[in-house]
C-alpha cells in the first residue's frame, strides 16, 4: 500500500499500470539541480516529512542513494529497476557532480502519481530541505478522489460505455494503417535514457514560430517529431503499406475541472494521439496548422475525457489475454505509436517564485523523465524553466538503438530550430 487511497481505489489508467508493471517496470521521474553541496540526512528527512502527509507508508527503510554515475546513466539505471510489493513506490537519489550544485532525483512507479503531482511534492521536498526546521510553510496537500469524479461526472452524460466504445472503434480504425516499430523482442521492456539542452533563445524562437502558425507549442512540437520520425520510417512504412504514423501526447485534466484540483495530489492524465499520412512529404507549416486544427477539435469534444471511460474496455482486453507476448502486443497492434510527447512549462512557477528572493540552495535547473513501457517506443519530454529548454528522451532498446536514439533527437532540435 502505497497511499490512503489504496491500490483498490485507483483510476482506470493506474489500474491498468498495475497490470503493465506485471510485464516490466513503467517508471517516472523528476529531478532537481540545486545550489550547494548536498546533505544526503537532511533531503532524507524532508522526503519523509512530506511523503507521511500524504498517508505514503513504508517509509521505515528509506534511505537515499549516494551516486557517482553520471546523471544519464544513473536514470537509465532506475528506469530498468523495478518497485517490489510493500515497497516505497519512490525512490530517491543525489549525484554530486560539482562542488556548487548536486541533483536530486526521485523516480516512481507511475501508477503513483502524475507529473503535475509529482511537481507539487517537489516543491515541498525542496522548501522542507531549505528551511532550518524541516517545514515548507505550505497547507497540506489534498488527496483527490480515487476515480477523479471531479472530471468525470461531468463527462459521464455525454459519453457513457457505448460512446467509449465507439470512440475506441473509431482510434482504432485511424490505426490500422500506422506504422508499427519493430522490436526485436515484445517482452523485452529494457529503457534507455539520455539529455540534453537547447541553445539559448531556443524558447523565445519556438514559442515565435508557433504563434506564427496559430498553434500550440505542444503542436509545434508534434510537428517537427512528426517530420522527423516520418523520414526515418518513410522506407519501411512503404515496404508495409502503412502510409501513417501515429503520435501520443499527455494531457493534463485538471484545468477541466476548474480551480479545484490545481493543488491536489493525484492521477488526472489522459492522453491523446493524432495519426498523419505521410507527414515527411508536407512543409512544417501546412503540418503545424493541421496538427493544431486536429487537437483544437479533440479537444474541444471533450477526447480525453471520452479516453479516460474507453480505458475500461482496454483493461478488459489486456486481461482477456493470458499469455504476456499477446499482453505485450496489445498496444503494438492496436493503437500503434511511433513516439510520445511531453510537454511541461515551469516558467512562473514556483521555481520561478523561491528562486528571485531566495539566497541559497536554489534550484537551477529541472528534469523530468517519462516511461515508454508498452504504449511507446520513445518519448520526447520536454521542460521549459525560465529561459532553458531541456530534452530528454526515454526509448526501447528494442525499438532504437543508441546511436539511432540520438540522431533522432538531433534530428528532431534542428526541426523545431530551423523553421522557416
Amino acid at each position: 500500500m502505497v497511499n490512503r487511497r489504496g491500490a483498490s481505489q485507483l483510476n482506470d489508467f493506474q489500474k491498468l499500470m498495475r497490470r503493465w508493471a506485471e510485464l516490466g517496470p513503467y517508471n517516472a521521474g523528476h529531478v532537481m539541480s540545486v545550489t550547494g553541496a548536498a546533505d544526503v540526512e537532511r533531503w532524507r528527512s524532508a522526503i519523509i516529512a512530506v511523503l507521511r502527509e500524504i498517508g505514503v507508508d513504508a517509509l521505515e527503510q528509506f534511505s537515499i542513494a549516494v551516486c557517482s554515475e553520471e546523471l544519464d546513466k544513473k536514470v537509465a539505471q532506475e528506469l530498468n529497476k523495478p518497485f517490489r510489493a510493500g515497497d516505497c513506490s519512490l525512490r530517491a537519489f543525489v549525484i554530486a557532480d560539482a562542488s556548487d550544485h548536486h541533483f536530486i532525483g526521485v523516480v516512481f512507479d507511475h501508477w503513483f502519481a502524475d507529473s503535475a503531482s509529482m511537481r507539487l511534492l517537489m516543491h515541498r521536498f525542496f522548501l522542507s530541505y531549505r528551511s532550518v526546521d524541516g517545514a515548507h510553510g505550505l497547507s497540506p496537500l489534498q488527496l483527490g478522489t480515487a476515480d477523479g469524479d471531479e472530471i468525470l461526472d461531468a463527462g459521464k452524460s455525454a459519453f457513457g460505455g457505448l460512446a467509449a466504445l465507439i470512440a475506441c472503434l473509431r482510434s482504432y480504425w485511424r490505426h490500422r494503417r500506422a506504422h508499427r516499430v519493430r522490436l526485436g523482442d515484445p517482452l523485452d521492456f529494457r529503457a534507455d535514457f539520455f539529455s540534453m539542452s537547447f541553445p539559448n533563445g531556443s524558447v523565445d524562437r519556438i514559442r515565435a514560430g508557433a504563434r506564427t502558425f496559430n498553434a500550440t507549442v505542444n503542436d509545434f512540437f508534434l510537428a517537427a517529431a512528426a517530420q522527423v520520425l516520418g523520414a526515418r520510417t518513410s522506407v519501411a512504412r512503404l515496404n508495409a503499406k502503412r502510409n501513417r504514423i501515429g503520435l501520443a501526447t499527455a494531457v493534463d485534466l485538471r484545468p477541466r475541472a476548474g480551480e479545484g484540483l490545481h493543488d491536489v495530489f493525484g492521477f488526472f492524465l489522459s492522453y491523446f494521439t493524432v495519426v498523419l499520412d505521410h507527414p515527411e512529404k508536407e512543409s512544417f507549416e501546412d503540418l503545424t496548422r493541421a496538427i493544431a486544427e486536429e487537437t483544437g477539435t479533440l479537444k474541444a469534444k471533450a477526447h480525453p475525457i471520452r479516453f479516460i471511460l474507453g480505458l475500461r474496455i482496454a483493461r478488459v482486453l489486456w486481461d482477456a489475454f493470458r499469455k504476456p507476448r499477446r499482453k505485450a502486443q496489445l498496444f503494438q497492434k492496436m493503437l500503434p505509436l511511433v513516439a510520445g510527447v511531453s510537454n511541461v512549462n515551469l516558467t512562473g512557477s514556483w521555481v520561478d517564485r523561491d528562486d528571485t528572493t531566495a539566497s541559497d540552495p536554489r534550484v537551477i535547473d529541472y528534469l523530468r523523465v517519462s516511461p515508454v513501457g508498452p504504449l511507446l517506443p520513445l518519448v520526447f519530454t520536454l521542460t521549459t524553466i525560465r529561459d532553458r529548454l531541456s530534452l530528454s528522451v526515454t526509448y526501447r532498446t528494442t525499438a532504437f538503438s543508441r546511436i539511432e536514439a540520438e540522431q533522432i533527437a538531433r534530428d528532431f532540435v534542428a526541426r523545431l530550430l530551423n523553421v522557416e
